[in-house]
């Protein structure tokens, strides 16, 4: 554990739990890793989508990164944090029309278009404001990303324009009026730890750019290869080779630049970045044994980090778990560790080997940097979402104040339901 466990219980004893809590020197330690096995050429975006907080895009923008949103919201994150609206690439499947107007009006690098229906929108507004707006076109590839547990190319998604039929209309895209087609955007896969996956990769994309820019003799002014690469999560899993990565990703794309050196290579990566930089913390509630098994029930659960309980996978795995209360020498024991929702899926270790746990502990789950709120379902029973605390320069930084009642509550709309009178 990178961040030293007196610091995590000193942010618990002044915060509570459950809370996340993240260490700065890791996250722009993991940010330097990747700039350092890539090639000067390329550029590095952080994807919000992982973790939006803004004090941590805000030490990373002040490191270099760039950044990838997918929201209105997230696009207002990355301006606070101090990014300029040249380093902000914005992409998803469904940008609604005042989402695109703002991105239009502060004149972002790129906006991503998913769809012709949606490059046709963007051309509408732009014309309304009297602009050219640059966008890229994000192509579905017939190339399926190896190594990826989530697959979001390569078959029928929500994202993206299928790649023949791409290659086959680019010509009427770059004909569309007050729009500028500056290059292409994919992205295949997520979570990828094979350095070889995300080479082949990366090169079909290179390669789908060459295509289309020989096809309508034309060269583009970007290329976003996406990035997917992952972190290790389970025992079974090996962390992503960055010495084979580098060796394989820097004569690919210092090649590419060679031959097209006005344009902007773009990788985004979140989980590497941020993901082994955060922890959970929960605190130990109750403990009691059921039907033979030892049940720990902690303060937070599914609603704070579905990952860790399983949402969306079949087979569910334990994320990596301690009990940083515990002595060096105390015995292990195994346990059930639940979360304090009414139901039977909360459950954040399944047969899982502890250190020997008391009421009052502290169990910590490693690997939480990367879609641990942002992914959770956080008004499950109104508990709201947890406090965040960013360990930095020997200093605990409050970086989010935990949901109050109070915080939940203002958000309703209470109607009167006075008796209306009876009309003869």
């Amino acid at each position: 554990m990178q961040t030293h466990k007196s610091k995590i219980i000193a942010a618990v004893k002044e915060h509570g739990t459950p809370s996340y809590i993240y260490d700065g020197e890791k996250l722009v330690s993991n940010y330097q890793r990747l700039v350092n096995a890539l090639p000067d050429c390329v550029d590095v975006f952080y994807a919000l989508k992982v973790n939006p907080n803004v004090s941590l895009v805000k030490l990373l923008r002040s490191k270099g990164a760039c950044t990838e949103v997918c929201s209105i919201t997230e696009m207002e994150i990355a301006l606070k944090a101090g990014s300029t609206p040249q380093d902000i690439v914005y992409l998803g499947p469904c940008k609604k029309d005042y989402e695109l107007k703002r991105a239009i009006s502060l004149g972002v690098f790129a906006i991503v278009v998913e769809s012709e229906t949606e490059l046709k929108r963007v051309s509408r507004f732009a014309n309304e404001a009297g602009v050219v707006v640059d966008v890229a076109i994000r192509i579905n590839p017939d190339f399926s990303a190896k190594g990826s547990p989530w697959k979001m190319g390569g078959r029928p998604t929500q994202f993206g324009i299928d790649e023949k039929h791409a290659i086959a209309n680019f010509g009427t895209y770059l004909n569309v009026p007050n729009i500028n087609i500056k290059g292409i955007h994919v992205y295949n896969g997520t979570n990828i730890l094979d350095a070889q996956s995300v080479y082949e990769n990366s090169k079909y994309i290179l390669g789908l750019y060459e295509q289309i820019s020989q096809k309508y003799n034309t060269t583009f002014s970007m290329v976003d290869v996406g990035g997917g690469m992952g972190i290790p999560y389970f025992p079974n899993q090996e962390e992503l080779d960055i010495v084979e990565f580098k060796n394989l990703m820097t004569p690919l794309f210092s090649d590419f630049h060679k031959k097209y050196p006005d344009t902007r290579i773009i990788m985004e990566s979140g989980r590497f970045i941020i993901g082994t930089a955060g922890y959970f913390a929960v605190g130990v509630n109750n403990i009691k044994i059921n039907h033979g098994k030892t049940f720990v029930v902690t303060d937070g659960g599914t609603n704070c980090h579905s990952a860790s309980a399983g949402s969306g996978r079949v087979v569910k795995r334990n994320f990596p778990m301690e009990n940083i209360s515990a002595t060096d020498n105390s015995e292990e024991f195994e346990y059930q560790v639940a979360g304090p929702l009414c139901s039977p899926d909360d459950i954040i270790g399944r047969n899982i080997k502890l250190k020997e746990v008391k009421e009052g502990d502290i169990l910590v789950i490693n690997a939480s940097g990367a879609y641990g709120s942002t992914s959770s379902p956080g008004l499950f029973h109104s508990h709201g979402f947890p406090v965040e605390a960013l360990v930095y320069d020997d200093q605990v930084h409050l970086i989010r104040h935990k949901d109050t009642s109070d915080d939940i509550i203002s958000r309703q709309v209470v109607v009167d339901f006075k008796k209306e009178p009876v009309l003869n």
